[in-house]
């Protein structure tokens, strides 16, 4: 555990490390400023918050005019907690985050498929002190205590539920006093150590909505063409090895996602998310291909993207834009788990058209994995509907994946369709 040096905080709570036992602070550190979102922020759940500290580790103590009458140390080394959630949920609200509540979640709470971000905390230091008198008409080891104060160790950590990594975190101090009252000084000192949190640009930067072209709706005015892939007639599961073949992995850095033909002359359809930040990738085809990719466009708020290959007569597939009806079936193809299964195919139907954080999804119980991210969700005539993006992953949960329908894609990403020339098809 991270210990704090002496007289870190003046004179406030002295902890392990220093060579003493906690002394109540004299005066408060001065409250940190911290900017309101003005704009609409990224879609943020806190989800929990988890003790981390050594067993045996002093943890408070109680003092009767200056004289120690009681130690504790810490217990258990590691234990989850909910007791601060409700202190962080209306903090992220007052400050204009869009921030959805878990804490009267009993269980796998849905407010976390729903947030794009997830934040947590793990606290590594606690230390309280009290200073109490005798209780009235009782017995002598008995008190009353009359003033508290805590001081804590904590660290924020955020989650993209989207990229599966983690992108922020950060270690501060927070530090409370209750001097004349009974109360628990710990959720306040939690609150001072999250307020540090969100006051640093830095740690918060992947929660602000950029302004730039990103945003769903900014290819609307500006419409691209896209040659469509030629007419064929599909069945599945006989006519699968075509659609496999224009399912194509999507290489980004060291991660990998997969990818949907929709264009002979090499367009092709993923997730956002798949590609990051980046504005090239690598395509590698059935057919053991490897050709480079330009990012065209890409839509963060509606998690989709449109990739250029070179070359003309690749294996592609047809979309189709209307609404996915419930029990349709539906074919999933992708690379879970690792490259090495590549194409694997599942088959379930279409369990529901949800509406999340305000955007539509298809919802499908076919088993779609992290690799999958980017595919395609196809019906029985091989057609795209959907592109992977998600699915719930938690112990006893299964059949919940979750796809960007294919009409929402083409329009976030401003995609117009033109049917080829007879002379295009070759």
């Amino acid at each position: 555990m991270r210990g704090y040096a002496c007289g870190a905080l003046g004179a406030v709570v002295m902890m392990v490390g220093c060579g003493t036992r906690p002394a109540l602070p004299e005066r408060m550190p001065e409250a940190v400023p911290i900017e309101v979102i003005r704009e609409t922020s990224h879609s943020v759940v806190f989800l929990k918050s988890l003790f981390r500290i050594p067993v045996g580790t002093p943890l408070s103590v109680t003092r009767l005019r200056g004289r120690v009458v009681d130690e504790k140390n810490w217990e258990t080394a590691a234990q989850e907690t909910g007791a601060f959630n409700l202190t962080a949920v209306d903090e992220l609200s007052r400050l204009g985050y869009d921030v959805r509540d878990a804490s009267d979640s009993i269980f796998s709470p849905a407010s976390a498929i729903e947030a794009r971000y997830q934040v947590a905390a793990i606290i590594h230091g606690l230390s309280i002190a009290y200073e109490v008198k005798p209780s009235v008409g009782a017995a002598t080891s008995e008190y009353e205590k009359v003033s508290s104060s805590a001081v804590m160790d904590v660290e924020f950590q955020i989650f993209d539920s989207l990229d599966k990594a983690l992108v922020s975190k950060t270690r501060v101090e927070g530090s409370a006093v209750e001097r004349g009252r009974t109360g628990q000084p710990m959720p306040k000192a939690f609150l001072a150590a999250f307020r540090r949190a969100l006051a640093d640009s830095n740690f918060v930067a992947p929660l602000r909505k950029s302004s730039s072209g990103n945003e769903a709706g900014a290819f609307a005015e500006r419409p691209l063409a896209v040659m469509r892939c030629p007419e064929s007639t599909l069945a599945l599961p006989a006519d699968l090895p075509s659609a496999q073949a224009a399912v194509v992995v999507v290489v980004v850095g060291a991660g990998s996602g997969a990818g949907t033909l929709v264009s002979d002359d090499g367009y092709v359809l993923t997730a956002a998310h798949v590609i990051g930040g980046e504005s090239k990738a690598t395509l590698r085809f059935k057919s053991g291909l490897e050709l480079p990719a330009e990012v065209v466009r890409i839509d963060a708020g509606r998690d989709a993207a449109l990739l250029k290959a070179p070359g003309r007569g690749h294996a592609c597939l047809r979309s189709e834009t209307s609404v996915v009806r419930v029990g349709t079936e539906i074919w999933a193809i992708g690379n879970p788990v690792a490259e090495e299964l590549a194409r694997s195919v599942t088959r379930g139907v279409a369990s529901g058209n949800r509406t999340i954080r305000g955007r539509t999804f298809l919802q499908t119980d076919a088993a779609v994995n992290p690799g999958n991210s980017g595919g395609p969700l196809l019906d029985a005539t091989g057609q795209l509907r959907g592109i992977v993006v998600t699915k719930l992953s938690e112990s006893g949960i299964e059949g919940l994946g979750f796809a960007v329908p294919i009409a929402d894609a083409e329009r976030a990403l401003g995609v117009t369709w033109r049917e080829p020339a007879e002379s295009e098809i070759d």
